[in-house]
């Protein structure tokens, strides 16, 4: 069976369970029968164009070298799989840049590329805003702090302690920041992006820019 008529039949085992559902069935059913195949499909519609106008302006070698490249089809896929599943612009114009970094990118391994997806697939656009005070204050040299945890504490008063350290502690277990002594010695005092950290960064937030979708940290 093709992988066409597998979402399709696995799409309908679905809209038939619901109907099952005693109260909201009905509108689950035609939620999921009519609305949500269109939205997944009008937003792989919107990132293909946007893509598409961005790889154009691309150099014609690199254009032609990517049109013959496998592993870059591969990542391709990878991220249309992806983006169907999101509707923060943040993610999809992070997505857009990882495929245009990689696409220029010759040195760096098509592993890596596929560990940054995994990565800004699992992460919380909270968790990107984080990282975007680091791209501020490290790459744009606009903004300073030395604690990440203390910083968003006081320019995110209304959200919970709690919610705000685990955001954090689970971006350090990704490896992105630390607060290691080694680092430390190396950077200057307080949160530091790892080397790791530092590639991420640069492929998600860059070429295309904006800081409408991260002033929100700032607001509360």
């Amino acid at each position: 069976m093709d992988k066409d008529k597998t979402i399709d039949l696995s799409r309908n085992i679905v809209v038939a369970a619901s109907n099952l559902i005693p109260g909201i069935g009905g509108v689950l059913a035609v939620f999921l029968d009519k609305y949500l195949p269109s939205t997944m499909e009008q937003r792989r519609e919107e990132f293909l164009r946007t893509l598409s106008s961005d790889i154009d302006n691309l150099p014609s070698s690199v254009i032609e070298r990517i049109m013959n490249d496998q592993e870059y089809h591969s990542l391709m896929l990878k991220v249309f799989k992806s983006v169907v599943q999101e509707d923060k612009e943040i993610k999809k114009k992070a997505f857009r840049n990882i495929l245009l970094n990689a696409a220029t990118t010759i040195n760096n391994t098509i592993n890596e590329n596929e560990f940054y997806i995994k990565l800004l697939s699992d992460m919380t656009t909270d968790q990107i805003r984080i990282l975007h005070l680091f791209y501020l204050r490290d790459i744009k040299k606009s903004i300073s702090f030395k604690n990440v945890y203390s910083f968003i504490t006081k320019h995110w008063k209304n959200i919970d302690e709690s919610y705000r350290f685990a955001l954090i502690t689970e971006i350090i277990r990704y490896g992105l920041i630390t607060s290691s002594q080694k680092s430390n010695k190396a950077k200057g005092e307080g949160h530091q992006l790892s080397s790791f950290g530092e590639r991420f960064i640069l492929f998600i937030f860059q070429p295309n820019e904006t800081q409408d979708d991260y002033t929100e940290i700032y607001d509360n």
